[in-house]
């Protein structure tokens, strides 16, 4: 195979994420309270390189090596040679949690050769992963925060639709029971709703049919009321013209009284009439008060029917509620499923972070101890250099009051000398001046001319 088709060794492979110092990288381990020296990066070993995976593996997972103990003896417990595979059993574990380690830090390529024959530059790109992901996941503490008041939040809420659930449950088992308490009742109700409404068919019909007899018993009323008011007429006009006969004078009894005779009839058959019209009025009339009163019970079951029809609307809608309300308890539910899982989830993350604050606990403490014992240290060291500054601070004085001394006598000192150097220039230009009148004069003596 040539060259330019051969991939890559894993070690020539560029990261997806910055590479760290040795320095950088001793601090970290330090900050994870993991002991380590600089020769074990540069120089690693088996021996030193598990130490550090497994300290890695405890801070970062809450894994510690303890924790591997119990599915191995469950493991070993399935096996038959239990001494031939516990090192190797034990080691295979640890290698497990090592490469869900770093697969979780971008390092996919993570083999036992890492393990078992690290490499300085190879045990560099890997520390260098898993501490990006330690500072990463430092970063992101206030977004755990944030979750974990989330997760306080959502297990309230949890609680109080869990306590609506209860309730719902709760009055769904009251209608429920009150349902089947009056299922029978609901039953003979119906029963009694079915033949009321068939009686009340029949009490319809039948006023149909009383209501045409009424009307046409109201028409031959009337009919018989003109024909009595007419034979009435008729009778005043008989009256009347039997009072103008009998004013007359007589002239034939005998057709008079034939004529009183048959008018007498004609009256006794009116007469008879009469009452047989009356007589059928009455039965009119009574049969009207019977038929108000099939009216007003008629009614009255008219309404009977409109409550029973409203308490079977109640009831209907009553069902169709406690349908709704048990989907709404189904999705409730498992929205609750949901939220349960999610709790648990959140709660191993909180344990995990609460172990890995413990240790910060720890490693804080300790870091306090130690700088107690040399805040301590410092102190005494302080007092003895602060009595050392007091004797330093007597020969101190002494010597400011040597250098006053020294400083008053060397401005004495210049001061004595400026005055002579003052009196020696004022010598000098005295005498320059009569240098210079002297020169001039025997210039012009000797006739020289002398250029400025």
């Amino acid at each position: 195979m040539s060259q330019s088709n051969r991939k890559p060794p894993n070690s020539q492979i560029l990261p997806g994420f910055p590479l760290l110092g040795l320095p950088e990288l001793m601090e970290c381990l330090s900050a994870l309270g993991i002991p380590a020296q600089m020769e074990d990066l540069t120089k690693p070993t088996a021996g030193t390189t598990q130490g550090i995976y497994a300290g890695l593996i405890e801070a970062l997972m809450g894994a510690p090596m303890e924790s591997i103990e119990a599915p191995k003896q469950a493991l070993l417990g399935m096996m038959e040679y239990k001494d031939m595979y516990n090192d190797a059993l034990q080691f295979t574990m640890f290698f497990r949690h090592v490469r869900d380690l770093a697969n979780l830090c971008g390092i996919t390529n993570f083999s036992l050769a890492d393990l078992t024959r690290p490499e300085p530059a190879r045990f560099k790109t890997v520390l260098s992963g898993i501490m990006n992901f330690a500072k990463f996941r430092d970063e992101r503490a206030h977004f755990q925060a944030q979750l974990q008041a989330k997760l306080q939040e959502q297990a309230e809420k949890t609680v109080s639709l869990r306590q609506k659930i209860d309730q719902v449950e709760n009055d769904i088992s009251e209608i429920t029971a009150r349902n089947a308490a009056e299922r029978p009742q609901s039953e003979q109700a119906q029963k009694r709703n079915d033949g009321l409404r068939a009686e009340l068919m029949e009490l319809r019909s039948q006023q149909m049919k009383l209501s045409s007899e009424t009307e046409d018993l109201k028409k031959e009323r009337q009919a018989l009321m003109d024909q009595a008011a007419h034979n009435a007429h008729l009778n005043t006009q008989i009256q009347q013209q039997i009072l103008s006969v009998k004013s007359r004078l007589v002239q034939s009894p005998d057709r008079i009284k034939k004529q009183i005779s048959e008018m007498s009839i004609s009256l006794s058959s009116e007469k008879a009439r009469l009452s047989s019209f009356q007589l059928k009025a009455r039965e009119l009339s009574n049969r009207l008060e019977v038929i108000n009163s099939l009216e007003l019970d008629l009614k009255n079951l008219i309404d009977l029917q409109k409550t029973i029809e409203a308490q079977k609307v109640k009831i209907e809608e009553a069902k169709r509620n406690r349908t709704i309300g048990e989907s709404k308890k189904e999705s409730k539910e498992l929205e609750l499923k949901n939220l349960q899982s999610r709790s648990d989830q959140l709660n191993k993350q909180i344990e995990n972070a609460q172990n890995k604050l413990d240790r910060q606990q720890e490693l804080t403490n300790e870091t306090r101890e130690r700088h107690n014992k040399r805040l301590a240290e410092l102190k005494a060291e302080y007092t003895v250099r602060s009595k050392e500054r007091g004797v330093w601070q007597k020969q101190r004085d002494l010597l400011s009051a040597e250098q006053k001394e020294l400083e008053n006598e060397m401005s004495n000192f210049i001061q004595t000398h400026e005055n002579e150097i003052n009196d020696l220039l004022q010598e000098y230009w005295t005498m320059r001046r009569q240098a210079e009148d002297y020169m001039n004069t025997m210039s012009v003596k000797l006739g020289l001319q002398v250029k400025a």
